[in-house]
């Protein structure tokens, strides 16, 4: 705090010294720009909010513009303190970004602190799914562009897809602050995002055959397992599968293919589950996602897997989308030359935000003290005495009038204990996270007395509870109650998740209460072995008392830490284990955005036919015809390379049997792909100007239609189950892959602009990956 004084003292007495025009002014010329602007903004927030910023809030505001994440409890006034961040960002030349976790937080959050922003003459905008496409290319001219980090990510594929710059909403990375920042950019932050264009789908009869081989299979021909969360064959399971294709051995590399085939069709009918992985309605298969428990609209399973969900069901679909382009948010970010963030849970992913982000951490203090009562976890033998004491404790609390969170960890879980609590006579709003603008409605109530709120673990996610209801007209009877009581149900992947929910009670030093439930029989506690870290002795026999065992505590907390491990060690293995592809994607988006822009394609200039094709055509209208050709053109390889990987990736770990490194082996082939790509697109590029030349007026350029854009379901686990992926990228091997990464770069490329060697070298992690900013 102390180095935060002086700071903001200065900001302070700035603000008193002069009105908002003459701070600006003065910030011109400024040799701490922030001083000046900050003491503007807070003018500005109390003209146009009525709002003093709090100390806290300037405290967060500065660790922004210093690139760090904040965390910042919630209710603190993080919205606030984004704003001064971004008016520091206009004045310093960058245009910023602030990545929000939905489309109600992008629209709120924008119309909440416009009138700080009119004040200042800072331009702002906002883009929603909804957005149409000319408001959409407008409002990325703004200074200050609110938007979900998905529909931004869309945008930059969109963007991909373009023939021409009328059709782009030409984004342009500068700064990003990046709200929810747990969510955005750890939970969700490996899942693809992708555009596809569509294509009849031509059914595939080995997948069709290998379902009706699985469908005859029983627990003897598979094994499961949860640690990895994937399945194989048995020995006796392979057995049958050679006999029923008639194979010597299905483990052949030439089998690879098939192999893959028959382990998505085990996977659909085995692991995945209707109603818990995903909902088979209206003649579509559609994900739950694990994180919100809502239906994610648009995203599919990856490869065959998917078209094995639907078969399972009965369903036969006609067509099939094709993959344009894709990135994972952990990727998109890292396009942002300058980046920081803010969530209300940050300590439990530290590490995680560094290595992977280049964020360092900055905890910001409460303004107010939390009187927050934490309880100690409470601990069941199973789901049935944990459902058990949860309603006891809803019904305590519901009798007094204290108001009562719940969050559960699926939809499934949140209607079980709406059932078992309206037989007792306590009537719950039930939230799944399938409408946000009408959920934050009635989460913002969930702090009235006797409210008793069921809620998935993200819906609201960003909403103000105020005790006593959103116009807090209730408050005092709220506060004699005790406050906001929330309440855990289970153990998730992350204790951070845990803190999430916990901290929506005791919002600016309110009273308040949390408490957690967990069952010895919950999926997590099977993963991680429970049983086998609990000495025997201490392991309980079945009861339907609370367990109070100091040993058994001990190993249950343990399971938490080792999941919190697995996982960050899964998201940094396929952060590096798709490091080949992003450099690939990084180069092919850039030298498409270079002929979108206008620059000469030059491949038709080395053709023997070219001085005909000028003649006939002029120079300028055959240059035009040759960058409108080579920017479709791209769209077609490019999609025939993503689509060839996902072929590599799902059979590479067969590398092994050869005593060969699987990543090797596949950093080696996608390489190898791309390159070649590059020259078949050349000779491709010629062959089209024969095209023109033979067909002139009736030459046609194919481009990619229906475009579309969705979420793929994709969470690497070839990496979890085949360890020897994992052991490939050590500390040692970084070096070596970062010289192998230098080489690739060096090479001569068709695609390669005379210009990009003088740009400045992007930042942190991406910047090992990728070397120079394109």
């Amino acid at each position: 705090m102390k180095e935060y004084t002086e700071f903001i003292s200065e900001i302070r007495e700035l603000a008193k010294s002069k009105d908002i025009s003459g701070l600006l002014q003065q910030a011109e010329n400024a040799e701490d720009k922030r001083l000046c602007l900050f003491a503007a903004v807070c003018k500005a927030a109390e003209k146009g909010l009525g709002q003093v910023p709090f100390d806290e809030q300037l405290m967060a505001a500065k660790a922004l513009t210093e690139g760090k994440i904040i965390e910042m409890p919630t209710g603190e006034g993080k919205t606030l303190a984004a704003v001064f961040a971004a008016v520091w960002h206009k004045y310093e030349g960058r245009k910023t970004h602030i990545l929000t976790f939905n489309d109600y937080l992008a629209n709120r959050d924008r119309e909440w602190m416009k009138p700080v922003y009119d004040l200042l003459g800072v331009s702002t905008a906002c883009v929603t799914e909804k957005t149409p496409f000319e408001e959409r290319k407008a409002a990325y001219k703004a200074d200050v562009l609110y938007v979900s980090a998905r529909e931004c990510c869309f945008d930059y594929l969109r963007d991909f897809t373009a023939q021409s710059l009328d059709g782009a909403v030409g984004q342009g990375f500068s700064a990003a602050i990046v709200d929810e920042a747990d969510s955005l950019l750890i939970d969700e932050a490996r899942i693809p995002l992708v555009a596809a264009s569509d294509i009849k789908v031509q059914q595939d009869p080995e997948l069709n055959k290998a379902m009706e081989l699985t469908a005859a299979f029983d627990e003897n021909d598979y094994g499961i397992s949860l640690e990895a969360e994937s399945i194989y064959l048995t020995d006796e399971g392979a057995s049958r599968a050679e006999e029923f294709f008639g194979l010597e051995n299905l483990y052949g590399e030439e089998n690879a293919p098939l192999l893959a085939k028959i382990n998505d069709s085990l996977k659909a009918r085995f692991m995945l589950c209707e109603n818990k992985d995903y909902i088979a309605r209206d003649g579509k298969i559609m994900l739950i996602d694990k994180f919100t428990g809502r239906t994610a609209e648009n995203r599919h399973y990856p490869g065959a897997l998917q078209t094995a969900v639907e078969l399972k069901h009965g369903l036969e679909i006609s067509t099939r989308g094709v993959v344009m382009g894709s990135i994972a948010l952990q990727f998109f970010v890292g396009e942002y030359p300058f980046l920081s963030a803010m969530t209300g849970t940050a300590k439990a992913s530290e590490e995680e935000f560094y290595t992977l982000y280049d964020l360092k951490l900055e905890i910001i203090p409460p303004h107010l003290p939390s009187q927050r009562i934490d309880h100690e976890t409470k601990i069941y033998y199973d789901t049935a005495s944990k459902q058990s004491g949860i309603v006891k404790a809803v019904c305590s609390a519901h009798e007094k009038g204290q108001p009562v969170l719940v969050g559960t960890g699926s939809i499934e879980d949140s209607e079980i204990l709406h059932g078992l609590l309206k037989e007792q006579g306590v009537d719950a709003v039930v939230l799944n996270a399938k409408n946000d603008d009408m959920e934050a409605g009635i989460i913002s109530q969930a702090g009235k007395p006797y409210a008793v709120t069921i809620s998935t673990n993200m819906a609201g996610r960003g909403v103000d509870i105020r005790l006593g209801g959103a116009d807090e007209s209730l408050r005092e009877e709220a506060v004699s109650a005790g406050g906001l009581l929330v309440i855990s149900t289970y153990m998730p992947e992350s204790s951070r998740m845990v803190k999430q929910l916990i901290g929506r009670s005791g919002r600016q030093g309110d009273p308040g209460e949390s408490m957690s439930f967990v069952a010895l029989d919950e999926s997590i506690m099977e993963k991680y072995k429970l049983k086998s870290l609990v000495p025997p002795r201490h392991y309980p026999e079945p009861t339907e008392n609370e367990l109070d065992d100091k040993i058994l505590r001990r190993e249950v907390e343990r399971v938490q830490r080792i999941s919190e491990g697995d996982a960050f060690d899964s998201r940094t293995r396929l952060l590096k284990y798709t490091a080949i592809g992003e450099k690939h994607r990084d180069q092919i988006f850039t030298a498409r955005r270079r002929f979108l822009d206008g620059e000469k394609a030059g491949m038709w200039e080395s053709s023997p036919r070219y001085d005909e094709a000028v003649k006939r055509f002029g120079e300028e209208k055959l240059n035009e015809l040759e960058r409108r050709t080579v920017v479709a053109a791209i769209n077609r390889f490019w999609s025939d390379y993503l689509e060839y990987t996902d072929y590599l990736r799902q059979g590479i770990h067969l590398a092994a049997v050869a005593r060969k490194s699987p990543a090797e082996e596949y950093n080696i082939a996608a390489e190898e792909y791309y390159l070649g790509m590059e020259e078949e697109l050349r000779g491709f590029m010629e062959s089209r100007l024969d095209d023109l030349l033979e067909q002139g007026d009736d030459y046609v350029i194919e481009i990619p239609e229906n475009i579309r854009t969705y979420l793929l379901e994709d969470n690497g686990e070839e990496l979890d189950k085949r360890p020897i992926l994992a052991g490939f990228f050590s500390d040692e091997t970084e070096a070596e892959l970062a010289e192998l990464e230098a080489a690739n770069r060096k090479a001569s490329s068709v695609l390669d602009s005379p210009e990009e060697n003088d740009e400045e070298p992007k930042k942190g992690f991406f910047g090992k990956l990728f070397g120079k900013k394109k």
